[in-house]
């Protein structure tokens, strides 16, 4: 091919390229197109394209409220399930910017949830309570409740949680939640966190510094003579066979936070026998793996870790600390090849700690799926 027909094809090829129709970006959805879409089952696209600039929980409740309200008596029940459901995928998505890298830019544990709804807007963390306390009075208040049911309780539990929304765990939605699903163990447990994560408040810095959060900080006594009570208060759950793993995982992490590593280790030992899903065994032997470094027990620190890895492997603190160890050691082939697909995984797996710390939140996304099959 010459230069001038090889120039000339790129040309024709350029403004073929240029004179094709792009694609329109998706148009933003008010509340009631994007809950309307939502109800014929078109998720994806009314989460999605659904517009939070500037929407206040009120604005965004209140436009659910009024689709409900368009429905006729028979309709309603399902018109506020879909509703239920609607707003607690829609203030997920809305959150995830500020959640989803396990970091918030304030420290929120401990604090009340502004009462003022009508001001505070969907995409700020503070109005996941505040949805969900709304969710609550639209689900059914009699009746067996069914499968449906338990899953949009589930997560909302989970989505209040992740919003640190104690306060209103508390007084305002689990006391419902209990009465509705009494044998659920999962509300059992968020409300032993709601009350002890209410008297602790953080017991790590996150909003300055967002290096590796498992330091040793040295937390204040007004904090550190409270930790044996929670510890006692989460103790209690350990006669139910479903919590007992998570409760010693809870335990061993608060003892940690305190410096006691022989009690802190126990808690972890029986953790790692009882607990059964995968992110708490990572979380038992990424704890105790730390403990052992704090201890200079490099041994024990690389075995622990060696198995908190196999189950997370793209867990950047944990593949850091593990890495640094092993040149310690002069294992410098292992440990970079542990280090660099931890270093460029792409989204960055939330730190171990902070998916114990989320407690529900980490199964809100698998509960969210249940629920749009469920709906269709």
């Amino acid at each position: 091919m010459t230069r001038r027909i090889r120039c000339t094809f790129v040309a024709i090829v350029a403004l073929a390229f240029l004179s094709a129709p792009s694609a329109a970006p998706p148009r933003s959805l008010t509340v009631s197109e994007a809950i309307a879409l939502y109800a014929q089952g078109n998720f994806t696209s009314a989460i999605r394209d659904l517009s939070t600039n500037r929407l206040t929980v009120t604005a965004f409740t209140n436009a659910i409220d009024a689709w409900m309200a368009a429905g006729d008596s028979t309709t309603l029940p399902r018109r506020k399930v879909v509703g239920a459901a609607f707003a607690l995928d829609a203030i997920w998505a809305a959150t995830r910017g500020m959640w989803n890298d396990g970091h918030s830019n304030r420290d929120l544990w401990g604090k009340l949830v502004p009462s003022e709804p009508e001001r505070v807007l969907v995409l700020n963390c503070y109005a996941q309570g505040l949805v969900v306390r709304w969710v609550t009075r639209q689900l059914p208040a009699s009746g067996a409740p069914e499968a449906l049911e338990q899953l949009l309780w589930l997560t909302a539990i989970g989505v209040a949680e992740d919003g640190h929304a104690w306060h209103l765990l508390e007084h305002d939605i689990l006391p419902v939640a209990r009465k509705r699903l009494p044998a659920e163990p999962r509300f059992r447990l968020a409300d032993v966190l709601a009350r002890t994560n209410s008297s602790l408040g953080s017991l790590r810095l996150t909003s300055t510094r967002r290096n590796d959060i498992l330091r040793q900080e040295s937390l204040p006594s007004s904090v550190t003579r409270r930790i044996p009570n929670a510890v006692r208060e989460i103790a209690k759950l350990k006669d139910d066979p479903a919590l007992v793993g998570e409760a010693e995982v809870r335990m061993g992490y608060l003892e940690l936070r305190r410096k006691d590593w022989a009690k802190s280790l126990a808690h972890l030992d029986i953790a790692r026998s009882t607990a059964t899903e995968p992110t708490l065994l990572a979380a038992t032997d990424y704890f105790a793996g730390w403990i052992h470094e704090q201890q200079q027990r490099s041994d024990e620190a690389i075995a622990a870790y060696r198995r908190a890895v196999k189950i997370t492997p793209a867990m950047r603190n944990l593949a850091t600390r593990l890495s640094a160890q092993l040149f310690l050691v002069n294992e410098r082939t292992e440990a970079y090849e542990i280090l660099d697909p931890a270093l460029n995984a792409r989204p960055a797996p939330l730190d171990l700690l902070v998916a114990v710390e989320r407690a529900d939140a980490r199964f809100v996304p698998e509960w969210l799926q249940s629920i749009r099959k469920a709906l269709q």
